[in-house]
This record gives structure tokens, sequence and C-alpha cells, in this order.
């Protein structure tokens, strides 16, 4: 055989070299870096994407005040306006009891100031003058509280809140808290 050439010689000397393991590869252990460091990426992303929905869609909830007072406070009666809506109609509760239909006078035991007028179906603009004449007794209330029933739907819900904020371009209680159902 001839001579060969320096081309040749330094092909068959890559060839023939010892090739070192990286300390990795020769535990034959799997390289997370990069995938952690995708997951990591993906989790900035998401938390940033979750802060940006958060600021956008925000509710203001107001906790009960309790303060001193009581019955030698000199302070004004409050109204502690409850509305609930049942299926039999909606009934306005304060602290002096459930308003009777007239919406003047108040009385002991669970009375429907505003009747259904049908099966899942309001009188919404009752509703509205029933606030309205509390309104005019209670200038300063501004609260209510809006509690359904649980089978009531959630469109009623919002009708009733409706029906006590305003009346025409007048407020009515413009600080409406949701209140749980009790049976």
């Amino acid at each position: 055989m001839g001579q060969l050439t320096p081309f040749q010689r330094a092909y068959v000397r890559k060839r023939t070299k010892q090739h070192e393991l990286d300390p990795s590869e020769a535990m034959d252990e799997l390289n997370i870096v990069p995938f952690l460091d995708i997951v990591v990426n993906l989790i900035m992303f998401l938390l940033m994407s979750l802060t940006a929905v958060a600021f956008f869609n925000q509710l203001v909830a107001n906790l009960p005040q309790y303060g001193r007072g009581g019955l030698g406070s000199g302070a004004a009666p409050t109204l502690n306006l409850t509305i609930y809506i049942r299926a039999q109609g909606v009934s306005f509760g304060t602290s002096r009891g459930f308003l009777r239909p007239d919406c003047q006078t108040t009385g002991g035991g669970s009375t429907v100031t505003v009747p259904a007028t049908g099966p899942g179906q309001y009188d919404w603009a009752r509703v509205t003058e029933c606030a309205a004449k509390l309104k005019a007794q209670f200038p300063e209330e501004e609260r209510v509280t809006v509690t359904p029933d649980a089978s009531i739907e959630f469109q009623h819900l919002i009708s009733a809140m409706d029906a006590v904020r305003m009346k025409g371009t007048d407020p009515l209680f413009p600080r409406i808290l949701l209140g749980a159902g009790v049976r």
C-alpha cells in the first residue's frame, strides 16, 4: 500500500480518537434544563395574563361595620332594608319588620309586599315604587341587601337590583349587597 495523504491521516485520526463523554451523558440522565426553561416561561406568561384579567375585573365588596350604638346613642334609626325575592313575590324586610302590601306599614311575620303576577313574573315597577316610598322616609339611607331564594333565576336577581337602585334618574339605594338565601 501507498502512503496516506495528510487529509486521509487526519480523517483516520479523527475517527479513531477516543471520545470522552460529558458527565451528564456518562450517567445516562436526561437533560431537563431546556424543559424547565419552557415551564418557567409559561408560568410567567400565565401569571401576567391572570394579573391583567384580575385588574380589569374587580368587584367592590363592603363588609358590615359594627360600631358603638344602641338605644341611648341618639343616632337616627336605620332602615336595614333587605329585599327577599321568593316564588310568591318580593318581600321588603326592615329593622321594624316586614313591609305590608301598602308599602307604608310594617308588621311581624314574613309578608309578601309585592306579590308575583304569575309563575316567575314579578312587578318590578311596583317594587321601585315601594323602594321610593321607603327612600322618602329614610333619605340618608343608601344600602339595601338583596336576598334571592335558591330557586330564583339570575335574571330576576338582576331585575330586583335594577328596581331598587334608581327610579328614573333619581338614586334610591345605590349600595347593593347580596345576601345568601336562608330557609
